[in-house]
C-alpha cells in the first residue's frame, strides 16, 4: 500500500538523514566546507518539519560559536523562519495527532537559538535583530519563554530589555 504517506515518509527520512550528516560535518570538519553554501541548506531546514527545524537550530547555535559573522550575514534569512515558528499555532506546525509538547519543544529550541544569537558581539547594531527582540519581549508568551530559556542558559551576557 504505497501511497502519498509512504513517499512522504521516505522523503522525510532522507531529509532527516541529510541534515544529520550536515550536523556531523559541522561538528567535525566545517573548515573544509563553504560556509555560505552550508548556510543556504540550513535556511531550507529552518522551514521544514519540526524535527528538522530543531536539528537546524542546533546547527545555527554551533555556527554562532564557530563563525558568528557568517550567521550575521544571513541574519534576516534566519530570523524569518524563527519568527514564523513563534507566530505559528498548533495546527500549523503539527499534523493532527501530534501533541502540544512537540510544539512547545520546537518553540523552546527556537528561543535557545535566539538567545544564542543575542550573544553575538555587536548584534545590537543590526536593526532587524533589535526589532525582532522587541517583538519577542513585547508578547507575554514569547517574553516568558525568553526569560525561562535565558535562566536555563544561565547567562550573565547582555540581556535584551523590553
Amino acid at each position: 500500500s504505497s501511497g502519498i504517506n509512504a513517499e512522504y515518509g521516505d522523503a522525510l527520512d532522507n531529509r532527516k538523514a541529510a541534515f544529520e550528516c550536515m550536523y556531523t560535518v559541522l561538528q567535525n570538519c566545517i573548515d573544509r566546507v563553504n560556509i555560505f553554501q552550508f548556510l543556504d541548506h540550513i535556511e531550507i531546514g529552518l522551514k521544514d518539519v519540526p524535527d528538522i527545524k530543531m536539528l537546524t537550530y542546533l546547527m545555527v547555535l554551533r555556527l554562532i560559536q564557530i563563525n558568528p559573522n557568517a550567521v550575521v550575514l544571513k541574519l534576516d534569512n534566519i530570523l524569518e523562519p524563527l519568527r514564523d515558528t513563534f507566530n505559528s499555532k498548533l495546527k500549523d506546525i503539527c499534523p493532527i495527532g501530534q501533541e502540544v509538547e512537540k510544539v512547545n519543544e520546537l518553540k523552546r529550541s527556537a528561543m535557545r537559538t535566539v538567545i544564542g544569537m543575542s550573544k553575538i558581539p555587536e548584534i545590537e547594531k543590526h536593526p532587524s535583530f533589535v526589532e525582532f527582540m522587541k517583538k519577542i519581549r513585547f508578547y507575554k508568551e514569547t517574553d516568558n519563554l525568553f526569560k525561562q530559556e535565558l535562566q536555563a542558559s544561565d547567562s550573565e551576557e547582555m540581556v535584551w530589555e523590553n
